[in-house]
């Protein structure tokens, strides 16, 4: 356990952040170089998401106020609730939370700066955190741990990030909770791994896609869409592969996917594809060649797979193979677009939606009932606000345990 308060501790964090988001910062130059020779993604975009990813950091105070009802449980105990029996005014419950201990974190390597946020978060949890980063993206994991370290020596030492074997259990045997991101089959792999009364937390494979409401189908959501699509290349869990977009807007649902299929060909010229594995290539080559035969109209990059949409006029729920490749569904009510969603509840995750308050929640309770956990702006799906909680599971609630105080002397 970290003997630092909380607000301490959030204060190194908050300096860290400064660091990373001045982009002339030496460790901020080293990480975009790093990661932009390791992965391939465009300088541009890797400047952006680790904009994105990082300021998340800054609101995990409010996190832990929204997931523990105070951050200053971490400090000590707090009072919250109403007397036995919810009478008001009664003696109230005072509670502790206590962090995990140890965190141990398995990142996939497909969203580079994704850890940050993670292991910010044991610290603010008073934890120490071993990260095994992935092989595809070693880097970013690392720099961040040493970042902490310069700014704040000890803090720093409480986070160490090491790699071992698929099968190793040592890492397991000391976490107080493990979390794991990857495939539903690696993350059920490590789950093997873990010992019983060990709490497990695993991010496996997730779907995501778009809402149009026909008052906001026009060119700028286009664009926005387009840019929740190129980021990252739809490699992240919250990465739309499709679109529904309903009848009678500014733009028809045809018209709409040839501008999304024009901005994402601007895009290309500031944010290029990154090359695939030929693996990726041939499913991706696949699918366009279906999509010829298929769908409704193809707008695609005419020399090689850099970008392409599919645009379709009857609706169904067909995931992308990734890789910038969109598919556009015209409906004739977002009712419709819900149906659709509805045989995939359990893998469904975020919902980036354009149009008005009113439809937005209507179209939220419908979807929150079939398993999707974030309706985000359409151009926001790329930047989960910090209060998020991931798959629907409270994020900092899921690594605390309490200890309560409960009012009162025994009756005579």
């Amino acid at each position: 356990m970290i003997e630092r308060s909380v607000d301490e501790i959030l204060l190194v964090l908050g300096r860290v952040v400064d660091r990373w988001m001045d982009h002339a910062d030496p460790i901020r130059r080293e990480a975009e170089e790093r990661l932009a020779e390791g992965t391939g993604l465009a300088p541009a975009m890797l400047r952006l998401g680790l904009d994105h990813m990082l300021s998340r950091v800054r609101d995990i105070g409010a996190l832990l106020d929204a997931d523990l009802g105070s951050r200053y449980a971490l400090d000590g105990f707090v009072e919250r609730g109403a007397g036995p029996h919810g009478r008001a005014g009664g003696p109230a419950v005072r509670s502790r939370a206590y962090g995990p201990g140890l965190l141990v974190c398995v990142f996939a390597g497909n969203v580079p700066g994704v850890p940050a946020f993670d292991m910010a978060l044991a610290l603010a949890l008073k934890s120490a955190c071993l990260v095994r980063p992935s092989r595809e993206e070693p880097v970013f994991a690392e720099l961040f741990a040493r970042s902490v370290a310069e700014v704040d020596p000890l803090l720093g030492s409480s986070l160490t990030v090491a790699h071992w074997g698929h099968d190793e259990t040592w890492a397991y045997e000391k976490a107080g909770a493990v979390l794991a991101y990857g495939s539903d089959q690696s993350v059920a792999a490590i789950r093997r791994l873990v010992p019983e009364g060990v709490r497990f937390l695993g991010h496996g494979h997730k779907i995501s896609f778009a809402v149009v409401a026909r008052e906001a189908a026009t060119a700028e959501t286009a664009r926005r869409l387009a840019v929740d699509v190129a980021l990252y290349d739809q490699q992240g869990c919250v990465s739309p592969h499709m679109a529904f977009v309903e009848r009678g807007g500014p733009l028809s649902p045809s018209a709409f996917a040839a501008a999304c299929g024009a901005a994402l060909s601007d895009l290309e010229t500031t944010m290029p594809r990154a090359k695939r594995a030929a693996a990726e290539a041939m499913s991706l080559r696949a699918a366009r060649d279906e999509a010829e035969f298929t769908a409704d109209a193809l707008h695609a990059s005419p020399a090689d797979l850099a970008w392409a949409v599919a645009y379709y006029e009857q609706p169904a729920f067909l995931p992308s193979p990734l890789n910038r490749m969109l598919r556009v569904m015209a409906v004739d009510s977002l009712a419709r677009a819900a149906g659709e969603a509805a045989p995939y509840g359990p893998y469904l995750q975020t919902v980036a939606f354009a149009g008005p308050d009113p439809r937005r929640l209507a179209l939220a309770e419908s979807l929150g009932r079939l398993g999707a956990s974030r309706i985000c702006a359409i151009g926001r799906a790329q930047q989960p606000h910090a209060l998020w909680r991931h798959d629907g599971r409270p994020t900092a609630g899921d690594l605390v345990r309490w200890v309560d105080i409960e009012p009162g002397e025994a009756s005579e």
